[in-house]
């Protein structure tokens, strides 16, 4: 008979498996449902249209943040400083209040995660920049006047 705590551990893992494919095959059924129902709506609009035109589109998602986290904690971070940061400095403040701790390539996703953020709050004239240390770009809270 095998170990029994190798045993355990198998079937806990199989347990885990089998509802993670429960979900995605719920989550898969759902998608399949809405795509079936905005087809429909494209032919009321066009009932010609050949929907086989239709390109799908490569989805990324990002494994460290929730949709408008990473903004909102870039944000945050810059708000409570007295001053400028660096992208590294404000991505280990970040990746230590979600407890990460990140190595190699991971870490270099994560600032990039974070440095993403940066720059779209740059767009919406929330943050600065205000020089570079090296290949570092230094951030501050865009001052309102």
């Amino acid at each position: 008979m095998a170990e029994s705590h190798v045993m355990s551990a198998l079937i806990k893992k199989r347990s885990e498996l089998s509802g993670e494919i429960e979900h995605y095959e719920k989550l898969l059924k759902e998608c399949r449902e809405n795509l079936a129902s905005i087809d429909k709506t494209i032919h009321i609009f066009d009932e010609n249209y050949d929907l086989r035109t239709i390109k799908s589109k490569r989805v990324v998602r990002n494994s460290y943040f929730s949709s408008g986290e990473a903004t909102k904690m870039v944000l945050d971070v810059l708000r409570t400083t007295d001053k400028p940061l660096k992208t590294d400095e404000i991505s280990d403040i970040i990746a230590s209040k979600k407890s990460l701790i990140l190595e190699g390539k991971d870490k270099v996703n994560f600032q990039k995660s974070i440095l993403y953020a940066l720059n779209t709050n740059e767009k919406r004239g929330l943050v600065a920049t205000i020089g570079k240390d090296g290949l570092s770009i230094i951030w501050q809270i865009q001052v309102v006047a």
